[in-house]
Order: C-alpha cells, then structure tokens, then sequence
C-alpha cells in the first residue's frame, strides 16, 4: 500500500499554525510522530490533503521537571524514548517509564510521542493507564488562551477526544507521586511484548501506617476509552497493606476491576479473556507492589 498525496506544512511559530488550521478545516491533520497516522493513510483508514507538523514549533519538544511546582511537564513533540530516558522519569514516575520500555520497537519509541500516543485516542495506548494513575493533565492552547482538562475527561471515545477544532495539544503534565507511592505497569500481549496489548493494568499506591493510601487503577483496552477502576479502587483504599498478600483482597479487588471493565472481542483475544486477564493482572500488580512496600 501506497501513501496518497498530500502536501506537509511545517509551521516554525503558532500563529503561523492557527493560520493554517483555520485555513485548511477538515483538509488537514495534525502530526507529531506520524507512527499512527501515515500507517492509517497508508491502509485507507485515514485521509487528507495536508499535514500539518508540529515537530517545528520551538519549545514543545522539552521534557522540563519544575522542582518548586512538583510537576513534569513533557512537550508535545517529545519523544517516547527520551521521555523515558529522563533520570526524573525512571526514579519518580516509573510506571510511564516501564509502559514506555515496553511499548512497540525501539524504531517506533524513538519515533513517536506520549502526545501523539494519547491524541490518538486509541482504547489500547499504554501511556495511558500510567498517566491516569498519575493524574496527569494535559494542555491544550488555540489561538487567544489555552485551557488544561484532567487526562481522565481527555478521552471520549475510540479515536475521540476533547480536543476542539482550532486547538492542539502543547504538553502533558504529571505531578510529583508523594513520597512512598509505588506503581506497576503490566500488559498482555496475544504474540511478543511488542505487540498492541489485549489488556493492560496500571496501578500504584502509598502505604501509611500499614494501611494502603492514594490507591489507583486503571485499565487498557477494554472500553471505549481507557478508565480508572474507581470501585476497585474504594474497595482497596483504608485496607491494610498485609491483607493483599495474607488474604483474598487482591483478589475481590481484581474481580471489582473486571466488573468495570466493558471489553469486546477483537482479533486480539474474546471478550471473556480479556475480563479474565483484567483480574489476573490487577491481582497480580497488586501482589507485586505490596511485596515492595
């Protein structure tokens, strides 16, 4: 399969971008990697007259640790392989970088961009889940302002998100996990580690006076969107730390987890295996983070 032409736009500021956008409408896409989008055009899936990149833009290509905000700020051009890289991100935030390690080729993570990742609003995104059990928050800028909207209300639906006609995404940020809050990244994949995941589980907690605290979950690819397991969540908050690996809390928790979750059956696995692995995983992450703390 062949690319259909199309004509590249490299604007260098953005007023020159929002020049373009508001010119080119519906003719054009946004591009960041393109590891997705070219792909997707390739095949048919996905057509326009332009593409606008956004690799140009000065300052969105940064991945910035403010120490007196508490917060990582990575740019919207950065790349997965640098993001993951970056000593602040394997210390402080290494569920992202542990999806990251484990996501596609070292060709496509040197390639492509957490922005681009998450903009793609694809159900089964592995920066995903680590983002949303780190509360990140992306930015969003148009011309005249920008605005900033919580990851979780980010995604609307497979290949939807909150993102307006005129605006772009300029950085994704995380703040600092308090101190003592541990996390895990786990996925499955049908044939290697590199392929697209059936399932995948995100989850982390603190423990304080052997009680568990700030506990979070979330879940890949089996809903429309990828989503935080909030009743699993509650279930676990306030418990005592050893109840996971003494008792069968990990596992109710896992079992909350696969009633919230809503998959479908896909060429990567059924819908009833996708359940059981949501149970298998959220568990297993669970054991996993408890043995550390």
């Amino acid at each position: 399969m062949s690319l259909p032409r199309f004509e590249v736009h490299r604007p260098q500021r953005f007023s020159v971008l929002f020049d373009l956008l508001e010119a080119l409408g519906d003719d054009a896409r946004l591009m960041a990697g393109g590891t997705d989008l070219l792909p997707r055009m390739a095949a048919g899936r996905e057509r326009c007259a332009h593409l606008v990149a956004l690799k140009w833009l000065e300052g969105i290509d940064r991945v910035e640790f403010d120490a007196a905000a508490r917060t990582l700020r990575i740019g919207a051009t950065a790349l997965l392989a640098d993001v993951a890289a970056e000593p602040v991100v394997q210390r402080d935030y290494t569920v992202l970088a542990t999806a990251i390690d484990e996501l596609a080729t070292p060709q496509v993570r040197n390639k492509a961009t957490v922005a681009g990742n998450l903009c793609n609003a694809s159900p089964c995104a592995d920066t995903a889940p680590p983002l949303l059990v780190l509360n990140a928050r992306v930015e969003l800028r148009r011309r005249g302002g920008e605005r900033d909207l919580p990851l979780a209300d980010f995604f609307r639906g497979p290949r939807q998100t909150a993102v307006e006609p005129g605006e772009v995404m300029t950085a994704i940020r995380v703040p600092l996990p308090a101190a003592g809050w541990r996390s895990s990244f786990l996925k499955f994949s049908p044939r290697s580690r590199i392929d697209i995941s059936a399932v995948s589980v995100a989850a982390g907690f603190r423990v304080e006076a052997g009680r568990l605290h700030d506990v979070r979950i979330a879940l890949g690819t089996v809903a429309p969107t990828p989503l935080r397991a909030r009743r699993a969540e509650a279930l676990l908050e306030g418990a005592e730390a050893a109840a996971l690996a003494a008792t069968d809390l990990a596992a109710t928790a896992g079992r909350e987890a696969r009633a919230e979750s809503r998959p479908i059956t896909d060429f990567r696995a059924t819908r009833e295996y996708k359940e059981h692995l949501v149970e298998v995983l959220t568990q297993r992450a669970l054991r996993n983070l408890v043995k550390e703390a």
